[in-house]
């Protein structure tokens, strides 16, 4: 069982620095990804402290898209992630009703936390404060 240890690491000392969003665009009809793609990118452009993103396209029953993130600051990254999803405009509500999110350590998925899902009955995690 993962316990979450002082700011950014985890058990296993691993600190957090990689960001992966996963995009669901069959969960919202009309979404333009590009528009949400090139949002993501004005991300890193504007943040010497975030990498410009990985973006990756896949298909398991329906499409989705991989935006990947790193950055030493994830706790900064996530509070500027937070405020986006929390928006009313277009990008805050296709993300909130499209897109998983986790921030993961350098044994990836072995020391991952979700902080964000599309579902509400997925339990999410946070970032240790």
């Amino acid at each position: 069982m993962r316990q979450n240890s002082d700011a950014h690491t985890l058990s296993t000392g691993v600190r957090m620095t990689k960001f992966q969003i996963q995009i669901h665009p069959h969960r919202s009809p009309g979404l333009d990804t590009v528009l949400l793609l090139s949002q993501f990118e004005a991300l890193s452009n504007e943040r010497d402290w975030i990498q410009k993103p990985f973006v990756k396209h896949g298909f398991d029953e329906h499409a989705f898209i991989n935006v990947m993130f790193e950055t030493d600051y994830p706790k900064l990254f996530w509070k500027l992630l937070r405020e986006k999803l929390d928006q009313a405009d277009d990008f805050g509500l296709s993300m909130r009703a499209t897109s998983i999110i986790i921030c993961e350590g350098k044994s990836g998925w072995d020391d991952y936390l979700m902080l964000h899902h599309y579902d509400p009955g997925i339990s999410r995690e946070h970032l240790p404060e």
